[in-house]
């Protein structure tokens, strides 16, 4: 069996000198000492970097190296770090939801060097997923000895002070990809708000090709008057608004149908960062506002969890 292994950086590929985390050779230790009966790893390296510096033509790269090895291996294990590892498993899992091979993202929570460090027990993890063959773009996690897979778009943020990963089930996990766009322009028109009481909300322009609020957890936000302005001026520039976190309810609040009315559009049930990721390609492929809102009611790779 080959496994092919693309190190980017990030966590697991970092060592701690004195108080500072950074980057070194750190990702080739996995390999050092582990013994993977019948298993050849061939080890590429697109680029290295902290996860945090993630951009749209990093993940343009790190899809370039993924597309490349899909033909000449078993499965893909892609190193990362778990500051952006959400959106990068997301976008990999909407571009390769037709994969051939297993792809893994595996990080680590400390550097491999910190006895906390669990980055050797997730790409073990990632190992004996891709021996059992199954397809698609996956996470592994180890926790309190336990190794968890998830799936790439269905992968949750990490809360703060915390890197546990937790991932959203129900629905078909099966689903078709999503195409590349030629460029990844809509990463940079996209805007991506978090409701908070009395919020600040941003004056729109002509640059803005879509909004995406995530919701409190029962799918709410204030629809006052401050909010209904910010709705008119989006739908006077083209720009449609989408609300995350709303879906997969029996009985919505007040509130949401207020939102409604005002013309935004709630999400089904999916991860708020895979429906940022889904956004910002719907903007680099769709000409408007229509095409946008209907590829983000469209489900892709299995991303809606209901």
């Amino acid at each position: 069996m080959k496994i092919s292994v693309i190190f980017t950086g990030g966590t697991i590929g970092s060592k701690t000198e004195d108080t500072t985390v950074s980057l070194g050779t750190a990702p080739y230790t996995l390999l050092e000492g582990a013994v993977y009966n019948g298993v050849i790893f061939d080890c590429f390296e697109p680029y290295t970097v902290l996860s945090e510096e993630m951009t749209a033509d990093r993940l343009r790269t790190l899809a370039d190296s993924v597309r490349g090895h899909l033909d000449s291996c078993d499965g893909i294990i892609v190193t990362h770090g778990t500051d952006s590892l959400v959106y990068s498993a997301a976008f990999l899992g909407y571009l390769f939801a037709d994969t051939p091979v297993p792809i893994v993202l595996v990080s680590s929570g400390y550097p491999l060097d910190d006895p906390r460090a669990n980055g050797r027990q997730n790409f073990s993890a990632a190992v004996g997923l891709i021996r059992s063959g199954e397809k698609g773009v996956f996470v592994t996690w180890t926790a309190d000895g336990v190794s968890k897979v998830h799936r790439g778009v269905r992968l949750l943020r990490q809360l703060p002070y915390t890197d546990m990963l937790t991932s959203l089930s129900g629905g078909s996990t099966q689903g078709v990809p999503m195409p590349c766009p030629d460029d990844l322009s809509g990463f940079g028109r996209t805007v991506y708000l978090t409701v908070q009481p009395s919020m600040w909300y941003p004056k729109l322009d002509e640059s803005v090709s879509a909004v995406l609020m995530v919701s409190y957890h029962s799918g709410t936000l204030c629809a006052d008057e401050r909010f209904a302005a910010f709705m008119k001026s989006a739908d006077k520039l083209g720009i449609p608004v989408f609300i995350a976190g709303a879906g997969g309810r029996d009985a919505d609040y007040e509130t949401v149908r207020k939102y409604r009315d005002l013309g935004a559009v709630p999400l089904p049930m999916a991860s708020p960062d895979a429906m940022y990721v889904k956004l910002c390609l719907a903007a680099s492929l769709a000409s408007d506002a229509e095409g946008i809102r209907k590829t983000m009611l469209t489900g892709f790779a299995g991303d809606f969890a209901e």
